[in-house]
């Protein structure tokens, strides 16, 4: 009878146990938003930021990655084009890998490169190929896979290159799709979550705009094509896939300007092209067989002189975001007034702001460290310097700003042209990367690519540190918020 008393006992004690372990993990479970079985997959938590000391940034390295890159004045497509285009990734291992095109044959036979730097080694070129007219993409996938897209002799047809072995071996395929030809650019854009679904786009014409894209489901590993049309030709784009089968992205309106009652230069060589609008589109199912677009207008600009043809860059996006709240930050740069951010949340414009103390705005991205606080990077407007502004210790979203931190990179100088001289682009979640306290990034000066990496926070041993937000840190950031902070989930 002794004995079987110990027995009930220590089995009243495991089941309290076990019934103690379920609890805080359906708790847990509760906080984060997690649901179960297949459910899981298309959940997200979204932490709001909250206020936080900023870091004080240090610029860790800064070396020369190729003098080879194709950048000859008035020659297009330049290496530099494109602020939209994800040029650099970091694996988990530390692996930076990024790409450049140089000359080719011409126009549409731009060839790319893709160079490897593993920790503590120099730059190698491990991968060449045919580009297409425009500089290719690159994304971190899902397990550290690698993913380059590019438009061979630029003949309508999408090449996907990718690795998932750390880049030791590369396999090839197309992506089936009614993509546009005729030997016009792709305007190509690609977006990643963290899941690994990838989206990658392609425009068409000035009038109707045509949308296409292919969407890679990584549960599946199949990719699926679509294809959208708006009024007008949109193009730069920011994609953004989402948690619940759902897609966003920013662009600017691309169009000659008899499209919108305005006359055309007399000048032959002047350009008949004019940007003046920036739209958040949004699909809410891309798993539709007509996958629908929702719009919101962020900023049109009309030209205050509409017969001046050379006014033409007046309104377009530097870089787009989505921060640890699921709220979508729009870096545009107005002609008129200078730079803006606009933020988006469930479907609609909730601030609108003047960054009037930013230099350079032609060139500045946006970002979040570990600890969710803001800042923007760019390029000085002589190209001398790369300037960091944190969020104020107050700032909640980006819009606050600490005084900038300068750092003298004239020995390896950027510049300001637009197309010749591409922005400091570096490892954010939009190309596929955890936040993280030191980031990696390029930026271009015609025929040269350099690269950087700065810590954000300033407490540095000069190695790249962890990349990813914990379930602690997360759970922590609830525990703090709850009285007046919302956790969302998206």
């Amino acid at each position: 009878m002794a004995q079987l008393k110990i027995s009930h006992k220590s089995a009243i004690i495991l089941i309290a146990s076990v019934l103690s372990l379920v609890a805080i993990v359906v708790l847990a479970m509760y906080l984060l938003g997690i649901k179960p079985s297949s459910e899981t997959a298309s959940s997200h938590p979204f932490v709001t930021p909250r206020a936080s000391a900023p870091g004080k940034p240090e610029l860790i390295k800064l070396e020369q990655v190729t003098d080879q890159a194709f950048g000859d004045e008035d020659t297009y497509v330049p290496n530099s084009w494109g602020a939209h285009k994800d040029r650099i990734i970091r694996t988990s291992k530390g692996d930076l890998f990024t790409t450049y095109t140089s000359q080719g044959d011409d126009q549409t036979d731009r060839v790319w490169h893709l160079m490897h730097k593993a920790p503590n080694k120099g730059w190698q070129e491990i991968q060449s190929g045919n580009a297409g007219t425009e500089p290719i993409n690159i994304v971190l996938g899902k397990e550290d896979s690698i993913h380059l897209f590019a438009w061979p002799q630029t003949q309508g047809k999408l090449q996907h290159i990718y690795s998932t072995d750390n880049g030791a071996t590369f396999k090839k395929e197309w992506i089936a799709g009614k993509w546009q030809t005729g030997g016009e650019q792709g305007y190509s854009s690609v977006g990643v979550n963290d899941r690994g679904d990838i989206v990658i786009d392609q425009t068409g014409p000035d009038k109707p705009g045509i949308f296409n894209w292919a969407y890679f489901n990584a549960d599946t590993n199949k990719w699926t094509f679509h294809s959208n049309t708006l009024d007008f030709r949109y193009t730069y784009a920011f994609l953004f896939p989402g948690y619940n089968n759902d897609l966003s992205f920013i662009a600017t309106r691309d169009v000659q300007r008899h499209y919108l009652n305005l006359p055309q230069p007399s000048d032959m060589s002047s350009t008949p092209w004019i940007f003046n609008e920036v739209k958040y589109f949004h699909i809410d199912d891309v798993t539709a067989s007509q996958p629908k677009l929702t719009q919101v207008l962020i900023k049109e600009v009309k030209p205050q002189d509409p017969n001046n043809a050379e006014d033409h860059d007046l309104v377009y996006v530097t870089d787009s975001y989505v921060d640890t709240a699921g709220r979508m930050h729009i870096l545009y740069l107005n002609e008129y007034d200078g730079l803006h951010q606009a933020i988006v949340e469930g479907g609609k414009i909730v601030k609108d702001v003047a960054m009037p103390n930013v230099d350079f705005g032609q060139k500045v991205r946006i970002t979040q460290d570990t600890q969710g606080h803001f800042y923007l990077i760019s390029m000085g407007a002589q190209g001398a310097t790369l300037n960091v502004y944190p969020g104020s210790a107050d700032d909640t979203d980006g819009t606050q700003l600490a005084p900038v931190v300068k750092f003298d990179i004239s020995h390896f100088p950027g510049c300001e042209d637009y197309d010749f001289c591409h922005s400091p682009t570096f490892t954010v979640p939009r190309n596929g990367h955890q936040l993280s306290d030191t980031i990696d990034g390029v930026y271009g000066n015609h025929n040269h690519e350099y690269y950087f990496r700065i810590d954000l926070r300033g407490n540095s041993t000069g190695a790249a540190k962890s990349m990813q937000m914990p379930f602690t840190s997360v759970l922590k950031a609830y525990s703090e918020e709850k009285k007046g902070t919302e956790l969302r989930i998206h």
